[in-house]
């Protein structure tokens, strides 16, 4: 049997290693990138029992060539890739006015322009097989806009832009490459882990984290079954897609809402 082949980065841990398992599930071969070896190791190790090819690589998502070696190790093994999942990210949070330049340039670098590194290393890849699928994991954040999430949001609206940006070169193109931007809120996962903002904040999250209905699995399932049918937007958690057109057709009333939820001392989805 011929297995399909995925790339994921950020496959060391939470989402990542969700859709991991998720792909080996469905009988794919996995390349788990992370930029902690030993958790891509780990993922490798925990999938074997699905009897599909597995290989763990280091990447640093935030350093060129750092993604390009990732690229051409993948090459070297597997002459080719079928679904490219830019994943890896960071969290932050507080004000504008609290959140230094150090952490605008260190979330817009792992989160924005990884994903630009990642799409610009495999693209022209998937274009020269003339097929293949590009998934980058943006954030429903980059569509609320929430206070005190400036830098997270701008680095995942940025990913949602390039998204569609890249969407329409590739239909200008009349190219068979799909590409698709998926904007969970927030579900079960070890995303504050690494996270830069103020402790008030880091609890917030966490506490809706735990809260939230969905695992990384379930989000992970979705996630797979919306690219298999070729969706463009995915929003993989409870109550996103209602929250989507609320803010695309009723933008004043949602943005009421999130600025009173945030009175309130809660955290926007």
């Amino acid at each position: 049997m011929d297995h399909k082949r995925v790339l994921i980065t950020g496959a060391g841990s939470g989402l990542g290693r969700a859709l991991s398992f998720c792909f080996a599930e469905n009988g794919w071969r996995v390349a788990c990138a992370d930029v902690r070896l030993d958790r891509a190791q780990d993922t490798v190790r925990l999938i074997t029992e699905f009897g599909v090819g597995a290989m763990a690589l280091k990447v640093d998502v935030g350093d060129d060539a750092s993604v390009d070696t990732m690229r051409d190790e993948i090459l070297a093994a597997w002459d080719g890739v079928d679904v490219v999942v830019n994943n890896a990210g960071v969290a932050s949070a507080g004000t504008l006015a609290q959140t230094s330049l150090d952490d605008w340039r260190w979330t817009l670098n792992i989160n924005l322009m990884g994903v630009v590194r990642g799409c610009r290393a495999f693209l022209p890849v998937l274009l020269e097989q003339g097929k293949g699928h590009i998934v980058n994991i943006a954030s429903f954040a980059g569509i609320a806009n929430a206070p005190r999430m400036a830098a997270y949001s701008a680095s995942k609206a940025g990913v949602i832009a390039l998204s569609e940006c890249l969407r329409g070169e590739l239909a200008l193109a009349n190219s068979a490459v799909r590409v698709s931007v998926v904007c969970p809120a927030f579900f079960q996962t070890n995303l504050m882990e690494t996270s830069r903002a103020p402790e008030a904040d880091k609890a917030a999250a966490s506490k809706l984290m735990k809260n939230a209905k969905e695992g990384a699995d379930e989000v992970a399932a979705r996630i797979y079954r919306g690219m298999q049918r070729g969706d463009f937007l995915i929003l993989p958690t409870s109550g996103e897609i209602g929250r989507w057109r609320i803010k695309r057709f009723l933008p004043e009333l949602f943005f009421r809402k999130l600025v009173d939820v945030m009175r309130k001392g809660g955290n926007a989805r």
